[in-house]
């Protein structure tokens, strides 16, 4: 049982069945702030530990219906920070052990020769209960704090899941515009070829059509899977350890559909068997953010012509390193210092929430990894990110 907060008068019980040593024990605290029961049987003080408790029980060790260890299980039972004094007039160290492994705070000699030794005694039990008490009571707190604590953790966590699924479906807009111009061209040699088939007249001809057709089919099909693994909720993945190259590849021709390329050269340097702890839909949003602004700032600073975006990736001992480099129209020194705050954007009104790099940061903290930027107006930006690294890699070039 969870003890109270002492209130009033701090309560005496004690349990002799000589008249004779209650009188004398009594007569002990009777000018001490104490409120006192006596009784002389072990079921009268079970009665009364059951109505009242105690906050401090002196038992005679040897009681016509019972044993004061007994006495002392029930006081204990009912709450553990009661105090119990054993008073016995045959002490042994047998004695003494079996009280204090049942939890006695201290036993007391017959006959009852210092009553202050005994009144000090019975004033270190109540500074006992008392931190007793006082320990439950933070406990209780701590306990209470920790789970609005555990509650409000997880309301951060379900919070912060709805910010970055949200960000991504805001941009999926964008790659579902370039999608369409991607999946048009196969529509339209899809069409011409059926038209062809209703007047072909050779059967290896009309089979060649066909075996055309498939591969347009497939290849539409391969476009819809990409987007609808990148816009799926990340929240149903489960963190694996995530292979880096298959997230850069799969952000790269998401990116490449999303944003005309023709006027930018991207260059992928990525080691392969790169894997890193997370979920492998937030770490593919974060490089298609990453892309995706590499590649517009290099269109707006250069046009028709010449952009250059690069992505490294690497493993240098217990992380995984990744780099973005853009050779675009870059970031001015006041802007770097806020480009991971939410709602901070270059972009014209209704081209971006300006939420995209705010997500990558908390995407990436959340895998316990982090992101930097480096920048220069006029000449370009680097980003860099490092993550956990999972396993050793060697090293794979492309492009």
């Amino acid at each position: 049982m969870e003890p109270d907060a002492p209130t009033g008068p701090r309560h005496l019980l004690i349990v002799d069945d000589e008249p004779v040593i209650l009188q004398i024990l009594r007569a002990v605290f009777e000018d001490d702030p104490y409120r006192l029961s006596t009784v002389g049987t072990g079921s009268d003080a079970l009665r009364v530990l059951a109505d009242e408790g105690c906050d401090v029980l002196i038992t005679d060790k040897n009681l016509p219906d019972c044993s004061g260890m007994d006495l002392l299980k029930a006081a204990k039972e009912r709450d553990p920070t009661i105090e119990v004094l054993i008073v016995t007039g045959y002490a042994s160290l047998e004695t003494a052990l079996a009280a204090l492994e049942l939890g006695a705070f201290d036993y007391v000699l017959k006959p009852l020769d210092d009553v202050f030794d005994l009144k000090r005694k019975v004033g270190r039990a109540l500074e006992r209960r008392d931190m007793a008490r006082e320990n439950a009571r933070l406990l209780r707190h701590l306990s209470e704090r920790n789970a609005a604590l555990e509650r409000a953790l997880g309301e951060s966590r379900a919070l912060q899941d709805e910010l970055i699924q949200s960000e991504k479906l805001a941009g999926i807009g964008t790659l579902a515009a370039g999608v369409a111009h991607e999946i048009s061209s196969p529509l339209f040699g899809i069409m011409g070829l059926a038209e062809a088939i209703k007047d072909e007249e050779q059967l290896a001809t009309a089979q060649e059509h066909a075996a055309e057709i498939v591969g347009y089919c497939r290849a539409i099909r391969d476009i819809v899977v990409e987007l609808s693994s990148y816009s799926r909720a990340a929240d149903r993945d489960d963190w694996v350890a995530v292979d880096l190259r298959k997230v850069l590849m799969d952000a790269v021709r998401l990116v490449e559909r999303a944003v005309p390329m023709q006027a930018v050269t991207l260059h992928l340097n990525v080691e392969a068997d790169l894997s890193a702890p997370g979920k492998s839909g937030e770490l593919q949003q974060v490089f298609v953010n990453l892309l995706k602004n590499g590649v517009e700032a290099a269109q707006a600073r250069h046009g028709d012509g010449g952009g250059r975006v690069d992505v490294r990736a690497w493993r240098d001992g217990e992380r995984v390193w990744a780099t973005v480099t853009d050779d675009g129209v870059g970031i001015a020194a006041d802007g770097i210092k806020e480009v991971f705050d939410p709602f901070y954007t270059t972009k014209a009104p209704g081209q971006g929430t300006g939420l995209g790099l705010n997500v990558v940061y908390r995407i990436l903290s959340k895998c316990r990894g982090g992101i930097s930027v480096e920048s220069e107006p006029g000449k370009g930006t680097v980003f860099q990110l490092w993550l956990p690294a999972a396993r050793m890699a060697a090293p794979l070039l492309m492009g």
